[in-house]
């Protein structure tokens, strides 16, 4: 994490993004940078839990310990129990600055103050907007628009693949991976699953192979590594450093208990899943066919008004709070359609208005064969 925490103090960084493995040191990285702020450079601080219940367990379980036992804090932050100290469990002021803790369901926690640092945490939990608010990420960053020397953390464990928050955020930045020397030939290289290798049933056998020479790693070998080890980005930098980290790095997990792990979670999809997010720190991807962009693009056919294979009309029509989604498709043989026209007609539905709309463009002539026939089939969902 020490190159995670030289980003965060790098002022040429203005956002920091982390996707790993569960239980590496995410949280420790928020904590060391409020312990910063709090002893070095003073500064407002927004700190976004997932949830309400989640900030207050952070603040009580993580935040108040290090306050209370770190040396250089202590007294600094007064007990919220004495009286008129001005502290809540949600909200700890400190000489030249304060630190605010949210839940990332709270539009009100999110936007009340500005703040200079954002710390961002499990950013993959978070709901996907804020009422009607809009992204709660987006929402806390703008609180802290008015400085020049803002620094906007995000860390989070992904979930799944193109639809993960903290993959997104790595994306965009220069993507950085950690990389480790070999103890026997030299060569760095990233860890990777596919090097653990292991009898047969034998999670105990585990060891790790080098991708460059074939000797095996012991954990102990594995550990002096991780030592000499760096980043390296894959991107170009573009003010925003991302680290992606997998549990193979880890001090505390043996190889031998993640192999154990493995085998019991690929028995379920459901298990694995957990597996591959929190261990390896990687997204999940669903397996099975896939239909080829490509493919579907080549079939495309140009038509104007009905084509001549349409026999039938129909119109769907979707009813919303504030419209109608109308569209007019065309039907041939072996249930072969042609979308005809879409129509959206904002109103309310409970008035006639919208209704009277949509009669006039339901009667819209569509020009069909003179066998053709059309009928209406509305349904409301």
């Amino acid at each position: 994490m020490r190159g995670v925490m030289d980003a965060v103090s790098d002022p040429t960084v203005r956002q920091v993004v982390v996707m790993s493995a569960a239980q590496v040191g995410k949280t420790e990285v928020l904590l060391n940078m409020i312990g910063f702020h709090v002893d070095q450079d003073p500064a407002p601080i927004l700190v976004v839990q997932p949830t309400l219940s989640m900030a207050q367990a952070f603040s009580k379980d993580r935040l108040a310990p290090m306050l209370r036992d770190t040396p250089n804090l202590k007294g600094k932050v007064r007990d919220p129990r004495s009286r008129d100290s001005g502290n809540t469990t949600l909200h700890k002021v400190f000489p030249g600055g304060h630190v605010t803790i949210a839940g990332a369901n709270s539009a009100a926690g999110l936007a009340s103050r500005p703040v200079r640092i954002v710390l961002c945490d499990e950013v993959d939990r978070y709901p996907s907007s804020v009422g009607t608010e809009g992204d709660p990420i987006r929402l806390a960053a703008k609180r802290a628009t008015t400085f020049w020397n803002a620094k906007v953390v995000t860390v989070s464990t992904p979930t799944v693949k193109n639809a993960s928050r903290i993959e997104a955020e790595f994306v965009d930045s220069d993507q950085r991976d950690y990389w480790v020397p070999c103890p026997h030939c030299d060569e760095a290289q990233t860890m990777r699953w596919g090097s653990v290798q292991w009898q047969p049933d034998r999670p105990e056998t585990a060891v790790y192979v080098c991708e460059h020479c074939g000797v095996v790693w012991s954990d102990a070998d594995r550990l002096k590594s991780l030592k000499r080890g760096g980043w390296k980005a894959s991107a170009e930098f573009n003010g925003i450093a991302g680290f992606r980290l997998s549990g193979l790095n880890s001090p505390w997990i043996p190889l031998t208990e993640a192999v154990r792990d493995f085998l019991e979670a690929k028995k379920l999809p459901e298990t694995l899943r957990v597996w591959v997010n929190t261990y390896l720190g990687e997204t999940w991807e669903e397996t099975g066919e896939g239909v080829a962009d490509e493919g579907i693009a080549d079939r495309r056919e140009e038509y104007e008004g009905c084509p001549e294979g349409v026999v039938l009309i129909t119109a769907g029509v979707d009813v919303q709070d504030d419209r109608i989604e109308c569209e007019i498709v065309g039907w041939g043989r072996d249930e072969e359609s042609w979308s005809l026209g879409y129509q959206t007609i904002y109103g309310d539905p409970s008035g006639p208005a919208v209704w009277g709309d949509l009669e006039a463009y339901l009667n819209t002539p569509w020009h069909p064969p003179p066998w053709c026939r059309i009928t209406r089939q509305i349904g409301l969902y």
